[in-house]
């Protein structure tokens, strides 16, 4: 039988988490970017209130649950005296066990539901439409209910209280620029630190376009920004809202599904048509 040990969160086991450097989840994987900044991201949440649970199989780190009050969760969502669900994920010891890989993930929300239920009016979150990534039916299953949504990304919230009021996301007032009509070409791209593929994908648009040819660089304008707080998720809110995002013009590019040498002749295709 394994050994199973849910530990609470904290500064001295943080860099356990298993998207941080040395972790399950980025095994046998190359990244770019800096990674330690997912887990210098984390010990800053933590002294801004998040709470959560390392889970370890055998004394090995597998899994984690990550939650905070919602006025500093780096989330568009306005909940007054609510938490916020951030991130959960497990990763099975037999590889693409997603049976075990989503119950375990259920177990884990589960516990941080029971932590939160005493100290806040409710639990709100973002749910996707996906089967394993923050499924929404998962959430459904625990109490969650859907609020709103926006294509494939839902609010949702599980009240603690009687006469709470339901949480709401952000207005989402960020428009990427265009500069097309100055024959340049703008990229906003916005990354988050709480991820290491992020973290990936937005060196990844650095090295792509620091392989533009000079006559390429030279007609590009990149405004990259950060979404690693509560303010800078609402000041770069989009929807449906993600930390991760890039815009050429306005059009946006699907950065997380395209790989260096893709990124690299796109955008140099673009600089290179006129405007």
């Amino acid at each position: 039988m394994t050994a199973r040990d849910d530990r609470r969160l904290t500064n001295e086991n943080v860099g356990d988490v298993i998207c941080c450097h040395g972790g399950l989840e980025l095994a046998g994987k190359t990244f770019l970017g800096n990674l330690g900044v997912v887990v210098s991201w984390r010990r800053e949440m933590l002294d801004l209130g998040m709470e959560g649970f390392v889970s370890y199989h055998d004394g090995v780190p597998r899994g984690f649950v990550e939650y905070m009050p919602a006025e500093a969760a780096p989330f568009p969502i306005e909940a007054p005296g609510a938490a916020v669900l951030l991130c959960y994920h497990w990763v099975s010891a037999i590889r693409d066990d997603e049976t075990d890989h989503l119950a375990q993930e259920r177990r884990l929300v589960r516990r941080a539901i029971e932590a939160a239920s005493g100290h806040f009016a409710g639990i709100a979150t973002l749910g996707w439409d996906h089967p394993v990534h923050f499924p929404i039916p998962l959430l459904e299953e625990l109490g969650f209910e859907v609020v709103e949504r926006t294509d494939y990304i839902a609010l949702m919230w599980r009240p603690f209280k009687r006469r709470t009021t339901r949480p709401r996301l952000a207005p989402a007032d960020f428009v990427p620029q265009d500069l097309s009509a100055q024959g340049l070409l703008a990229i906003e791209s916005a990354s988050s630190s709480r991820c290491p593929y992020s973290v990936h994908n937005a060196a990844k648009l650095e090295a792509a376009l620091a392989g533009l040819p000079e006559d390429g660089r030279a007609r590009v304008r990149h405004f990259p920004h950060r979404v690693d707080t509560h303010d800078e998720a609402v000041r770069w809110g989009l929807r449906p809202w993600n930390w991760e995002w890039a815009f050429v013009n306005g059009e946006e590019l699907p950065i997380h599904r395209m790989k260096a040498g893709e990124l690299r002749e796109l955008v140099a295709r673009k600089a290179k048509q006129p405007q």
